[in-house]
């Protein structure tokens, strides 16, 4: 599944990449990525891409029931 929605790739995947520029900057899986949520999906893109992610629309999408 390939989402912007980072509550939708939490909650349905099983491996979560996040991409800067082309590049792979986050790959979690497994139990690491069972235990993370939104905000320390951004704290760990911040820290390895060296910025922060600054579109809004995939920060606070939502997914509907």
């Amino acid at each position: 599944m390939v989402t912007h929605n980072m509550h939708q790739a939490l909650e349905l995947g099983n491996r979560t990449l996040m991409m800067d520029s082309g590049n792979i900057v986050l790959d979690v899986s497994g139990e690491e990525r069972e235990k993370m949520s939104v905000d320390d999906l951004l704290e760990q893109f911040a820290v390895r891409a060296g910025k922060a992610l600054d579109n809004d629309r995939i920060l606070f999408s939502k997914v509907e029931a």
